[in-house]
């Protein structure tokens, strides 16, 4: 408002608290957007949701983090080839939140999904089973066994997430070798590069400490991960899936496949080489997987 007389003008401002009250009301009344109905019935034998379908407040940063996992799988589907029926494998399913979600979110989309989750847990393949039963999912399954013993002649979709250390690599292996569409992993508990690496001259006064070295080592394994999957056509992404105060295991290695790829890129192979020389690597699974040099070690861990 501007106020004017004789000897001076005066300029007010004041807020108009209708507009800002209304604005107040709709942020407050806003919902929040979901990839999951909260009223699905498979969240209720899952523990998610209770008769009610209600969150159970302990399971509601499992809730945040199973719409996360599917917001980024939508996202990533849009950019690839889909087929007339989805073949969608899940790696170390545990309990299934995932997979049921990813199933559930599919059908919805009219995709014709065929999800198998794959877990070496026989009472959870079971449970999960009697779930997708009586949730009436027709084309989900569960299968027990690994990385190893499930081997499928098809694969569109490839998801592992914790698989624990190199377990991690064969499920990128059979994703690459199937020519996935898509891959998405969470890798966990790197341990076999800790015990190769030695620290360049340079980096030896920060990697005396055991904290940084074992970082270092993280970060060089899925460094390495991200860029074979670059080399062998796919376009790829690392990030942060969740936020840290939900859990520790919060990186996502997500590649999608390219239309154009023809043979591996050398220039991104050298790029590998060239760390691996660095950090004086000698072995590297995914590596030895696709180059056909594996020699039937043990996967590792199975936490």
């Amino acid at each position: 408002q501007l106020k004017k007389n004789k000897k001076k003008a005066m300029l007010t401002q004041s807020k108009n608290k209708t507009a800002a009250k209304a604005f107040e009301q709709q942020g407050h009344d806003r919902v929040k957007q979901r990839f999951v109905d909260q009223d699905s019935y498979f969240l209720q034998p899952l523990g998610i949701t209770d008769a009610k379908s209600h969150i159970i407040p302990s399971m509601a940063r499992k809730w945040k983090q199973i719409n996360k996992f599917v917001e980024i799988f939508s996202g990533a589907l849009s950019h690839i080839q889909l087929p007339e029926q989805l073949r969608v494998v899940d790696f170390g399913s545990g309990k299934g939140y995932l997979t049921f979600a990813l199933y559930d979110y599919l059908l919805k989309q009219d995709l014709n999904p065929f999800v198998t989750g794959v877990e070496l847990n026989s009472k959870m393949v079971e449970f999960c089973q009697e779930v997708a039963n009586k949730s009436e999912f027709q084309q989900l399954d569960f299968f027990q066994g690994d990385v190893r013993t499930y081997q499928p002649e098809r694969l569109d979709v490839m998801i592992a997430l914790h698989a624990c250390d190199v377990a991690t690599d064969f499920a990128i292996h059979t994703g690459i070798r199937l020519n996935a569409e898509m891959i998405m992993c969470a890798p966990c508990c790197h341990k076999e590069l800790r015990p190769q690496l030695k620290a360049p001259l340079v980096l030896q006064p920060m990697l005396q400490f055991g904290i940084h070295a074992g970082q270092q080592a993280e970060m060089l394994t899925d460094t390495i991960r991200a860029l074979l999957l670059k080399a062998y056509g796919y376009e790829t992404k690392v990030f942060e899936f969740v936020a840290l105060e939900h859990t520790s295991k919060n990186k996502m290695i997500l590649a999608t496949k390219r239309k154009d790829y023809q043979a591996p890129d050398v220039a991104v192979l050298a790029q590998i080489q060239a760390l691996k020389e660095m950090y004086g690597i000698q072995k590297h699974s995914l590596e030895l997987l696709l180059n056909d040099q594996w020699d039937q070690q043990d996967v590792g861990c199975k936490c």
